[in-house]
Formats: C-alpha cells, sequence, structure tokens
C-alpha cells in the first residue's frame, strides 16, 4: 500500500505541476520544455542455492517488470526533474525536484531497500511466535523438545527500510535563504540476535529471530545569509527514534527442572530516545593574504527514559543443574534516564600569500559529556547475579556503570608550494589529542607529519608520491584491578604506535588511445611498547590497470588488484602469573603460557571490460571479474611447554579464515531502433563460494564439546541457530530485455 500511495503522490505531483506553471506563466508558459526518457520491460532471475539471501542481500534480483523514468522540464522561469527507477520492487526508488530559479526549490523522495539477512536453510527456528516480542518453544529435561531442524518453522529473516522525505526552500532572489527537510525512516522485519543459556555461552546459546519495528523522524530547519564576501547559517535538527517492542521474551531451553523447564528470559532491544542538535556556520573571504576564514560551531544532546529490571533471571547454583530463580538486581534507581551532550567548535584558515604558495592551518575540539544516570547494583552473592566468587556485582562489592566521557582537540598546518607549472610539493603537521574516562587509558596524542610531490613533466604523465608519518604516546592505568592480565594488555586503539604510509600513484597516456595507470599503498604499524596484545600489522596494495580503444567505435580495459594485511599478536592464557615474560606453568587445560598469534589476509581481483559499437545503432558492452578473498591464522607458543600441558592440539592454524570466490559475467546489447527509440538487453551471471572454519559441518542444534564444562550434561548446553550465514554459496543468472523511449 505504502508503494502504491508513492508512486500516485510522484504522478499527482507530475501531473499537476505543469498546470501550475501554465497557469502563472500565462503566454510565457509555451517556453516550458519537456525531456526525458520512460524505460519499461522485463526481467528473468534464476538462482540456484540453499539460501539465495547472499545474492538478494541488498538488492531485489527477483524476475519482475521493469520501470524506471527520468523527466526533465525547463522554462524561462521554472524547472523539473522527476526520476524513478525499480518501481514497485522493495529497492524502489523516486525523486521529484523542482523550483522557480532563484526563488524557490523542493524536493520529495522515497527510497526502499531490503536487507535479506537468511532465507530457506538460512531462517530456521525452533521458536513459534516469530515477528513479535514473545518467542516460545516447547522443553524438555535436555533443552528444546524439538531438536530437528527439519521440523523447525521458516520465517523471512529480513526488514525492510523505507525513507520518505521532502525538502522546501526559499530565498526570493535575495542573499536570504531558509530551508527545511523533514524525513521518516522505518524499520520493518526481524533481525536475528542471540542469547546465552544458563550464565554463560558455556550453556549454549540460541539465536533470536528479533522483531525490527522502528521508526526515526527527522525535522531540520536551517537559515542563512550568502554574499561574495561570506555566508553565515544557523540550523536546528529534531530527531526521534522509537521501538515498537523494547523487550524480547524467549524460552530459554537450559534453565529449569521438572516441570519448570522452558522458563521466559528476556533481552532488552533498543529504547526510544530523541535527539536534538543546533550548529551555527559561517565564513570570511577577501582577508589579506587572499585568506578565507570558515568556522562553525555545534551542540546536540541525545536523551531517553529505560525503566532499569528490578528482577532478572538467573540460576540457584545451591541446587544441580540449577533451579530458575528470579532475584531483584538491587538496583539504586528504577529508571535509567539517558543524557548524552556532545559540543564541536572548528576554525580553518586557507591562505594564498605568494602564487606558488597556499596554506591551511585548522583547529577542531570536541567534547561529549555523558550526564546519564548513575545505576549501582548490588545483588546477593548467592542470586547467581554477581561475578566469580561475589567479587564484581555483589553486595560485597557493587558496581556502576561506566559513563563514557571524552574531549578531543585537534590542530594542523598544512602548506604547498608550486615549483613550477608541473611539479608541486606539500608538507603537514597534524597534532591530534584525546582525554577520556576509560580504565585503561584516560590520554593519548597522535603526532601526524606527511609530505607529498606531485609531478606532470608532460601532458600525459601524472605523477603522485606520498610520505605520513604517525607517532601515537598514550598514558595507560593498569585497567581493570580484578583481572590482573589488564596490566599487560594494550588495546590496539590507544598502543603506542609507530606508522609509517607510503602511496604512489602514476597515470600514463604514451599512446593517444592508450592509458596505463598504477597505485601502490604501503603501510606498516609497529606497536613496540605492548607486552600482551597487537604487536605489530601491516598493509600493502597494488592496483594496476591498461585501456587501449577509441570509446566511439572500440575499447577495452584490464584491470588486476592484490591486497595484503598481516596482524601479529601476543597473549597470555591461564590464571596463574599474568606476566607474558613468566615461564609456563601448570597442565593441561589450567596451564598458564604466552601464545603468539599471525593473522594474514589476502584479496585477489581482476577484470575485463570492452564497449564496442560496430555500427550506428549498435552498442555492445561486456564485462568479467574475478575476486578472491584468502585468510588465515598462524599460533604458536612463546615459550617451551610441558608435554604434560598438551598445546600442540590446541595451536593448530586455521586456513579457511572467511575465504571467498565470487565470479561476474555482464553482457549488455543497445539497438538504436530510431531518434526517439532504444531497445537494450543484457545477461548477467554470478557465482559466489564462500569456506570458513566457523561455519564448517554446521549444525542448526549443535553439541558442546566433549572438554566443556556442562552443568546437567548431554543436549541440555546446545547451542540452536537459524543457519544464517552458514549456506552462502550461489550461482545466479539474470535475463533482461527493456525497451527506452526518450524524448
Amino acid at each position: 500500500m505504502r508503494v502504491r500511495l508513492i508512486s500516485l503522490l510522484v504522478a499527482n505531483v507530475l501531473v499537476a505541476v505543469p498546470f501550475a506553471f501554465a497557469a502563472e506563466g500565462g503566454a510565457d508558459s509555451a517556453s516550458f520544455k519537456w525531456s526525458g526518457d520512460v524505460s519499461f520491460g522485463a526481467r528473468g532471475s534464476s538462482t540456484n542455492a540453499l539460501d539465495p539471501s547472499k545474492f538478494r542481500e541488498s538488492r531485489d534480483v527477483h524476475s519482475t517488470a521493469i520501470g524506471i523514468f527520468d523527466i526533465r522540464g525547463r522554462g524561462d522561469d521554472y524547472y523539473m526533474n522527476a526520476f524513478g527507477e525499480n518501481i514497485g520492487r522493495d529497492d524502489q526508488y523516486l525523486d521529484l525536484k523542482g523550483g522557480k530559479y532563484g526563488v524557490f526549490k523542493y524536493q520529495l523522495y522515497g527510497n526502499d531497500m531490503r536487507h535479506n539477512f537468511g532465507s530457506g536453510a538460512g531462517a530456521l527456528t525452533p521458536f513459534s511466535g516469530v515477528g513479535t516480542s514473545n518467542l516460545t518453544a516447547p522443553t524438555v529435561a535436555t533443552g528444546f523438545a524439538n531438536r530437528n531442524p527439519g521440523n523447525w518453522n521458516g520465517f523471512d529473516n529480513s526488514y525492510k527500510r523505507q525513507d520518505i522525505g521532502g525538502m522546501f526552500e526559499f530565498s526570493n532572489n535575495s542573499p536570504w535563504y531558509i530551508r527545511t527537510d523533514i524525513n521518516e525512516v522505518k524499520r520493518d522485519g526481524i533481525k536475528v540476535l542471540a542469547g546465552s543459556n544458563g550464565t554463560s555461552p558455556g550453556q549454549g546459546f540460541v539465536d533470536l529471530p528479533s522483531p525490527v519495528d522502528f521508526k526515526t523522524t527527522n525535522f531540520s530547519i536551517e537559515g542563512g545569509y550568502a554574499s561574495k564576501r561570506g555566508q553565515i547559517a544557523a540550523s536546528w535538527l529534531q530527531s526521534r527514534f522509537t521501538n515498537a517492542n523494547p523487550y524480547l521474551n524467549w524460552t530459554n531451553p537450559y534453565l529449569g527442572t521438572g516441570a519448570a523447564f522452558g522458563v521466559q528470559d528476556t533481552s532488552i532491544l533498543p529504547p526510544s530516545n530523541d535527539y536534538t542538535k543546533i550548529g551555527v556556520n559561517g565564513t570570511l573571504r577577501q582577508l589579506p593574504l587572499g585568506s578565507s576564514l570558515a568556522g562553525r560551531l555545534s551542540y546536540s544532546n541525545l536523551t531517553n527514559d529505560v525503566p532499569v529490571l528490578q528482577n532478572i533471571l538467573s540460576i540457584n547454583s545451591a541446587v544441580a543443574p540449577g533451579t530458575p530463580t528470579n532475584p531483584s538486581t538491587v538496583a539504586n534507581q528504577s529508571l535509567f534516564k539517558g543524557d548524552i551532550v556532545n559540543k564541536t567548535a572548528s576554525l580553518s584558515l586557507t591562505s594564498h600569500p605568494l602564487e606558488a604558495l597556499d596554506t591551511r592551518l585548522y583547529w577542531n575540539w570536541i567534547r561529549k559529556d555523558n550526564n546519564s544516570t548513575a545505576v549501582t547494583f548490588s545483588p546477593p552473592v548467592a542470586s547467581g547475579l554477581s561475578g566469580a566468587s561475589g567479587g564484581v556485582c555483589s553486595s560485597t562489592a557493587p558496581c556502576t556503570n561506566e559513563l563514557f566521557n571524552y574531549r578531543k582537540q585537534n590542530v594542523g598546518l598544512e602548506a604547498g608550494y608550486r615549483l613550477n607549472p608541473s611539479n608541486k610539493v606539500s608538507a603537514g603537521f597534524d597534532f591530534y589529542s584525546t582525554e577520556r574516562e576509560r580504565p585503561d587509558s584516560n590520554k593519548t596524542n597522535d603526532r601526524k607529519y606527511f609530505a607529498e610531490w606531485k609531478s606532470s613533466p608532460l601532458d600525459t604523465i601524472d605523477t603522485r608520491v606520498k610520505y605520513q608519518y604517525l607517532d601515537r604516546s598514550s598514558n595507560f592505568l593498569g585497567g581493570d584491578p580484578l583481572n590482573l592480565v589488564d596490566q599487560f594488555v594494550r588495546k590496539f586503539d590507544v598502543a603506542n604506535v609507530q606508522q609509517h604510509q607510503g602511496k604512489l600513484v602514476f597515470d600514463y597516456a604514451p599512446l593517444p588511445l592508450l592509458d596505463l595507470g598504477f597505485e601502490a599503498i604501503y603501510k606498516q604499524n609497529s606497536y613496540n611498547d605492548t607486552p600482551v596484545g597487537r604487536t605489530k600489522d601491516g598493509r600493502q596494495e597494488y592496483y594496476a590497470s591498461i585501456s587501449y580503444g577509441d570509446p566511439q567505435s572500440f575499447r577495452v580495459m584490464v584491470f588486476g588488484d592484490i591486497e595484503l594485511a598481516q596482524y601479529d599478536s601476543l597473549h597470555r592464557v591461564g590464571t596463574g602469573n599474568p606476566d607474558p615474560n613468566a615461564p609456563p606453568s601448570g597442565t593441561g587445560a589450567t596451564a598458564t603460557y604466552t601464545w603468539a598469534a599471525k593473522n594474514l589476509d589476502r584479496s585477489y581481483q581482476a577484470g575485463f571490460g570492452a564497449d564496442w559499437l560496430p555500427s550506428e545503432r549498435w552498442v555492445w558492452n561486456g564485462s568479467l571479474s574475478w575476486a578472491k578473498t584468502q585468510g588465515s591464522a598462524d599460533f604458536s607458543a612463546r615459550a617451551n611447554v610441558g608435554a604434560g600441558q598438551q598445546l600442540a592440539a590446541q595451536l593448530m592454524p586455521i586456513q579457511n579464515f572467511d575465504n571467498t570466490t565470487k565470479a561476474t559475467l555482464n553482457l549488455k546489447g543497445t539497438y538504436k531502433y530510431s531518434k526517439n527509440w532504444n531497445l537494450i538487453g543484457g545477461y548477467a551471471f554470478e557465482r559466489y563460494r564462500f569456506s570458513d572454519i566457523g561455519y564448517e559441518n554446521f549444525y542448526y542444534a549443535a553439541t558442546p564439546a566433549a572438554s566443556t564444562t556442562c552443568t546437567g550434561g548431554g543436549t541440555r548446553c546446545n547451542a540452536y541457530m537459524t543457519g544464517q550465514s552458514a549456506y552462502q554459496n550461489y550461482n545466479a543468472s539474470i535475463l533482461y530485455l527493456f525497451a527506452t523511449y526518450k524524448y
């Protein structure tokens, strides 16, 4: 119904606008000229896959009719553009723009998209009630009563996103203007989440088809003044997000004894919230030294009210395998009031003091204040809601939510000097300081330097070389005092690092119809002060292309791309001495030792394309592309480990870590039947293969390994999955034919 209403709205506007122009334009309305094109036809699609959603993940490629229009109207006073594609499909787009030159302009649009996560074998669940906020399934003492996926329920594992909005701006041939925008974004459907059974994923987990019924409404207004000497504008944005389902209740297959099996658990979904933002920006031009000064201020506030759960499902650990209880969280607040304030300020001065010299000086300031409610939880140790031995979040050691705040300052200077018409050199310095409330690091300083050379010694050669160096230093606090290894861990987003980065771009046209291109990027990060964590990573990218021919007759292009990435890291496992330099201790599953990992990601892509115009009426286009990704992870123990610790099997390398191969073929032919009519037909083929250790020998109901501790034993600790992302392989073909009328 929504699609039909939008289509009718656009159609009515298209009909009404010309009459409005004629009524106002009088005799001059004859000067309003129409042009554009309209296309209509059909498409057939065939997919061979256990789960076709991978091919259709963010595009509607079903067999269907084809409808496209692009209409343009121009007059002495008025103009209008109307565009629509994929009419009546899940990825429909409609856009209407127009106005009166120098007086006003407007826009109405509708933009739809469906995100498919799984279908067929990728959308099965033992739950009933999918699409609601209450998922139920019969249970017995060994978990779900129905563990046979052949008897599970299929569901539409996708959600539809629809963005409808408009804009109107009025200036009336003056330097002043006012503009207003409004839009509504709706998301409806299903998105799979996961919930842990028991008190951790060690007792299994279950995929939860969660309802998506989100709506975001945005309204903004902006006004300003613009002239040759500068401009100033002020804006206000009001946004509201609502979720019709703040909670998801679901049957927990692990919790319970006897007749009490199958108790309902609760997961919290995104809460509704309100967002307000105001901003002022301006520019001053024609300043001394050929300068322009730009500045901006902004203030935003995000708020919400969320009830704090006063009771939550848990386990009575005194009864094996665990009796469900509903203890109090002993929260000191019944309502969490979210209140986050963001403030920003920026200045930028660009100058041209000499004919060959240009400079830029800039400053940015950002501050985030989290003024939300501080909630303290003090549950009894016996409730099962506390951490190990009641050491965390208990009546003896209460815990409070972390309210993340930060302040950032950024200053920089860039300068470019043209040595001669063919050569220009540039250099710059950037300083970025961050102060934050975080248990592992409260302050970070980034210093970045760069130098660049651009050269065009001949009309047929363009070269660019750039080098950048980054030095980051942080202040570390030691992390969580109850987790002793934190004093050695350096998370790579704040770890001290020295980065070297280089880029080379080379374009060469040795002959009138021949173009050569090459690009190389090199980046190396060294985390020299990291005892535990990422110690080194690097990336190399190489791209080359060759194209030859006349675009008006025959032209071919070949390209290739290689990307290589490596991540080295050091880790400490076990409950013994957390120092990574300490010798190993313990045996078997309780061993404490240091181990290293090396992750490799490789990406390859190659393609061929051709355009052929054998005659005035015919145009042929074709392309063939191939892409491959390979990931691997290798592990090794840093120090000698006793034979009794049996670590070899635990440190086996992984050779298929998100490995994919994709090949596509596209063929298209256009026949110019007449001045106004074109006939277009084509064929497309796509093949995709996926291999990852995480989905090898996939089971919908997976029983934990024998070595896994599972209170209650057996299938009680099963993991139940929907199959999403497990069956990604597909072969797909598309055949289409449509006609285009141009006027």
